[in-house]
């Protein structure tokens, strides 16, 4: 199997999985706007007397995960010792699906910020932040043939 070839598959895979878990931040905007328009005005689906401390909970989580992805990303992706080339590519594989599955997190506590107390706001800050960090830490070739290299 030529080079291109095997980084190609295990690419492939990890794109694969990056587009669907940016499909489901699609998803989570569809389902925001629909609540807000079939329940207008959408309160929330909880009444909670106090949002404010959850609100900070929520960025405060968002923030430690943008700060995870910025420690633990380059340590994934570095290049071991003694390190052939298949388990280099399986490592790049599972870093790069970790970053994403991370990049999402801040997505799905907007999602819940909006459930809860019904800001439409929250959810689209948070949902901004992911998608940014989605596509800065999409699957690339170029990166991963670098990473390789060593």
């Amino acid at each position: 199997m030529e080079p291109k070839d095997d980084i190609g598959s295990h690419l492939k895979a990890a794109k694969m999985v990056a587009v669907a878990i940016i499909a489901s931040m699609a998803v989570y905007l569809a389902l925001v706007e629909v609540l807000r328009a079939a329940l207008k005005p959408f309160r929330g689906l909880a009444t909670v007397a106090g949002l404010q401390p959850v609100r900070y909970a929520a960025f405060s989580a968002a923030a430690a995960v943008i700060l995870l992805i910025l420690v633990l990303r380059p340590r994934l992706f570095r290049r071991k010792e003694g390190e052939d080339r298949a388990s280099g590519l399986i490592r790049l594989q599972r870093a790069a699906l970790l970053t994403m599955v991370l990049a999402e997190i801040p997505a799905i506590l907007g999602l819940v910020l909006f459930l809860i107390g019904g800001g439409a706001a929250d959810f689209y800050k948070l949902l901004f932040a992911s998608l940014v960090l989605a596509f800065i830490h999409f699957p690339r070739g170029g990166a991963w043939e670098e990473s390789l290299k060593g």
